[in-house]
């Protein structure tokens, strides 16, 4: 069993975004397969979400859901094929939120991790159902933005891929460090926005794995999400390679 650092050590790493990235692409495709069977005028994701929801802030929602759990079970695999041991989402013994989990040799403690993913500018999005739900210690933070025009492959191809869907990422692994949480927890769902502080920048960025948070001239609370463009990474099949 590897230890605590090891963990740290691989996590924050480009080699560990664009793997788990690259992942998520492999398979994201199985999402999207039923409708266009049924409606085969659908050829890009524009076109899919376009005939499932008319609001166009919801399309982002339904879209961002669709791959949230594509990038919870990514992670884990590329953990496991690395050598780590990893528990499955539930409830630790505090009722912290939590999608996963690493035991390491060093820590009695099972390590819990929240991912978060989205497509918006400069925050992730969460959500808590109760007073006594609190927050872990460690998140996966996935900013990206997707090629919704990119010609779904052909369904006779039998392929699940997608890759080329994402075109750019932050993506950063963030342990034991206060995320600024704006938004109050109730009894009833409560959704909260997480952000980076300005005062937070620089040891942020070192858990950073794709792209950077950036202090701007005009900022006084929050910094600036700096996606990474994802082209340099690819190779002449668009699959995603680590360096």
């Amino acid at each position: 069993m590897k230890n605590y650092n090891e963990l740290v050590e691989f996590m924050n790493t480009d080699k560990f975004g664009l793997r788990v990235m690259s992942l998520v692409e492999s398979v994201a495709g199985d999402n999207f397969k039923s409708l266009r069977r049924l409606e085969p005028t659908i050829k890009t994701l524009n076109d899919y979400v376009g005939h499932v929801e008319p609001d166009v802030a919801q399309q982002t929602v339904f879209l961002t859901v669709r791959f949230a759990y594509e990038f919870e079970y990514a992670i884990k695999r590329v953990l496991q094929d690395a050598g780590f041991t990893t528990v499955s989402k539930l409830h630790n013994s505090k009722e912290e939120k939590n999608d996963f989990g690493v035991r390491v040799s060093d820590r009695s403690d099972i390590i819990y991790f929240e991912v978060k993913t989205t497509q918006a500018k400069n925050s992730w999005t969460g959500a808590t159902h109760s007073e006594a739900g609190g927050k872990v210690d460690s998140y996966v933070l996935v900013n990206y933005e997707l090629d919704r025009n990119m010609q779904l492959p052909c369904l006779t191809e039998d392929t699940s891929a997608l890759h080329g869907v994402f075109k750019s990422v932050h993506f950063s692994v963030v342990n034991g460090m206060t995320l600024g949480w704006t938004g109050e927890a109730t009894t009833a769902s409560s959704f909260t926005q997480a952000r980076i502080g300005v005062e937070q920048a620089s040891a942020y960025n070192k858990q950073v794995c794709l792209g950077e948070a950036v202090v701007s001239k005009q900022a006084k609370k929050w910094c600036k999400i700096v996606r990474q463009d994802l082209c340099e990474f690819r190779n002449h099949a668009n699959v995603l390679v680590t360096p």
